[in-house]
C-alpha cells in the first residue's frame, strides 16, 4: 500500500470542510433571508434551465424562438433537474454549489488513483496530486461558483484513469465506461473534444481495436448535439461562438489570447511544467506515451484557449481562465509522478521514509503556494472574485421584480443575476443570446463575450421599459435619449412607460 493512502480520507474531510467555508461565504441577507447567487455566466444557464424545466422550452425569454445563449448543453441539463425540484429560487444555487463541492471531491480521487494506476508503487505522488488538484484555485472557484468547469474536469480526469483500466487487460467493462464518460464529457461542453481526441489517439496508439467504439459514439454524440443544435436553435454552433468571432481575425483572438496566458495564467503553470519536462529529459521510465499524453492535455487547453483569445474574468480571477484550468490536473499528474522519482532518488540525503513522507507534503504544499498562493490569500481577505457584483445583480433582480409588472421589458448587459431573479423578458445587450447583435460587427476592440452592441437596436428599435445596469459607453449613448430617465439608483427607464413603479425602482435596492 502507498504511504500516502491513510493520508487520502484526511486530505478529502479537509477539502470538504474548506468546500463548505467557501460555499457559506458566499450566502447574502435580503429582506430578512439568507440567499445564494453562482456567478453571471452560470445564472444564464440557470435561466435556460429553469425556463425547460417548467415546460417553456430551452429559450431565453419565454415565448419568442430558441437561441442558444450558452455553449454548455449537459450542464444546462442538469441545472433543469434541480429547478424540478420545489427550491425557492433563494437557495437553488446553493444546491448546485453542494453538488460542485461533491464533484470536486470525485475528482481529487480520481488523481489520486490515477497517480496509483501509472506509477502503482509511488508512495507519495499520488498525495501530491491529488493535493494540489483539491485546493487548485480556479478549479475551485470556477467549479463553486456554478460553472461546468468541475464537471467537464472530473469526466476528462475519469476518461484517463478508464484508458489506463482499459489497457491494463481484458476488462470490456471499463471500454463500456469509457465510451459513456467521453460521450459525457462532450455532452457537457462540445470543446471537450480536444481531450476526449487526445484519450482516443492515445488509446488507439496502445490498441486500436479497443479504441473503436470510444471513437465511434464520440464521433456520433458530437454529430447528435450538433445536429440537435440546428434543428432546435437553427445554427450548428451557440450563438456565443458568433458573437466572439464574427467580425474578428484570428490574429486578433490568438493576440488576446497570449497577452491572458502570459498575464495570469503563466504563475499556475511554469513551475509544474518546468518540473515536468526536466523529469522527463531525468528520467528514462518517464518518457512514455502516457507522460506525452498528460502533457498533451494541457497543452490542448492552453492552444484552445490562445485560439479564443482567453476568457472574460483573468483579471478578475487573477488565474488561468476556464480552459486552462481544465489542463491543470494532468500537468500536477506528472508533476508529482516526476517529484516522486527526485524523492527515491538513489543519491538523494533523505533516505528514512518518515524524512520522505514529510518532504513530500512540503513539496505539495510549496507547489501549492506557487500556483494558487496569491488567489488564495485574496479569497481570505475579500472573499471571492466578484461576489459583491454577483450579490448587488442579484438584489437589483429582485428589486426589479418587485418594481414592475410581469409583462414588463427589461435591458441587460450582465445577463446572469438579473434576469434570473427579476424573470422578467429580457434584451441581451451585448448579445450572447441576440442574435442580431452575436452576428454583427464588434463596437470595440476584442474582448472575449463583451466588445458587441448595438444600442440604437437594442434601446431605441426594441424599446425596453427598463435598462438595468450601466456600461462604460452607455451613459454617453443614454444623455442624446431624453426619452428615457435616468433613476437616482443608476437605472434608466424609459418615459412613457406604464408598467414601472419608479418611484420604488428608484430606491436604494443594495443594502
Amino acid at each position: 500500500m502507498p504511504t500516502s493512502r491513510k493520508f487520502l480520507p484526511i486530505l478529502l474531510s479537509a477539502a470538504a470542510i474548506f468546500y463548505i467555508i467557501f460555499i457559506a461565504r458566499t450566502a447574502f441577507d435580503i429582506h430578512g433571508q439568507r440567499a445564494f447567487t453562482l456567478v453571471d455566466d452560470a445564472m444564464i444557464s440557470m435561466r435556460y434551465a429553469r425556463n425547460l424545466a417548467q415546460g417553456q422550452g430551452l429559450v431565453w425569454n419565454v415565448g419568442e424562438a430558441p437561441i442558444q445563449g450558452f455553449t454548455n448543453l449537459g450542464w444546462t441539463l442538469i441545472l433543469a433537474f434541480f429547478h424540478l425540484v420545489p427550491f425557492s429560487p433563494l437557495y437553488i444555487s446553493l444546491a448546485v454549489m453542494i453538488l460542485a463541492a461533491f464533484i470536486l471531491l470525485a475528482n481529487t480521487f480520481i488523481v489520486y488513483r490515477i497517480v496509483e494506476a501509472l506509477d502503482p508503487s509511488a508512495q507519495f505522488a499520488p498525495l501530491i496530486a491529488a493535493t494540489i488538484t483539491a485546493f487548485y484555485f480556479p478549479l475551485v472557484f470556477w467549479s463553486l461558483r456554478g460553472l461546468e468547469v468541475g464537471a467537464l474536469t472530473l469526466t476528462v480526469s475519469l476518461g484517463i484513469l478508464l484508458t489506463l483500466k482499459t489497457l491494463r487487460g481484458p476488462q470490456p467493462a471499463s471500454v463500456f465506461w469509457l465510451t459513456l464518460i467521453l460521450g459525457l464529457a462532450l455532452l457537457i461542453r462540445m470543446d471537450a473534444a480536444l481531450p476526449v481526441g487526445i484519450l482516443v489517439l492515445y488509446l488507439a496508439s496502445r490498441n486500436p481495436r479497443k479504441a473503436i467504439l470510444p471513437a465511434i459514439v464520440s464521433i456520433l454524440v458530437l454529430a447528435a448535439i450538433l445536429l440537435f443544435q440546428k434543428s432546435y436553435f437553427g445554427d450548428f454552433l451557440p450563438n456565443t461562438y458568433y458573437l466572439k468571432v464574427n467580425g474578428v481575425t484570428a490574429w486578433e483572438r490568438i493576440r488576446v489570447g497570449l497577452l491572458a496566458l502570459n498575464n495570469y495564467a503563466a504563475r499556475d503553470f511554469l513551475m509544474p511544467l518546468m518540473f515536468g519536462l526536466l523529469g522527463m529529459a531525468l528520467f528514462k521510465d518517464l518518457r512514455t506515451r502516457e507522460a506525452l499524453a498528460l502533457l498533451l492535455l494541457f497543452f490542448a487547453q492552453v492552444a484552445y484557449s490562445v485560439w479564443v483569445g482567453g476568457d472574460y474574468a483573468e483579471e478578475l480571477v487573477d488565474s488561468a481562465n476556464r480552459f486552462i484550468t481544465q489542463g491543470m490536473p494532468a500537468l500536477f499528474i506528472l508533476f508529482a509522478l516526476v517529484m516522486e522519482r527526485f524523492l527515491h532518488h538513489p543519491f538523494a540525503l533523505w533516505e528514512i521514509a518518515r524524512a520522505r513522507a514529510f518532504l513530500a507534503f512540503a513539496i505539495g504544499l510549496g507547489a501549492l503556494l506557487i500556483v494558487s498562493g496569491e488567489p488564495w490569500a485574496t479569497w481570505t481577505l475579500s472573499n471571492a472574485p466578484m461576489l459583491r457584483t454577483d450579490i448587488q445583480r442579484a438584489k437589483l433582480g429582485l428589486h426589479i421584480q418587485q418594481s414592475t409588472d410581469a409583462d414588463a421589458v427589461i435591458a441587460v448587459h450582465a445577463a446572469g443575476q438579473i434576469p434570473y431573479f427579476s424573470e422578467r423578458t429580457t434584451i441581451d445587450l451585448l448579445g450572447k443570446s441576440d442574435v442580431y447583435i452575436a452576428k454583427g460587427p464588434p463596437a470595440t476592440d476584442f474582448v472575449p463575450g463583451h466588445n458587441k452592441w448595438n444600442y440604437a437596436y437594442s434601446i431605441l428599435e426594441l424599446k425596453p421599459d427598463v435598462i438595468a445596469d450601466n456600461f462604460n459607453k452607455l451613459a454617453a449613448f443614454m444623455d442624446d435619449h431624453p426619452e428615457y430617465v435616468r433613476l437616482p439608483n443608476g437605472i434608466y427607464v424609459r418615459a412613457d412607460t406604464t408598467k414601472v413603479d419608479v418611484k420604488k425602482l428608484g430606491a436604494d435596492y443594495k443594502d
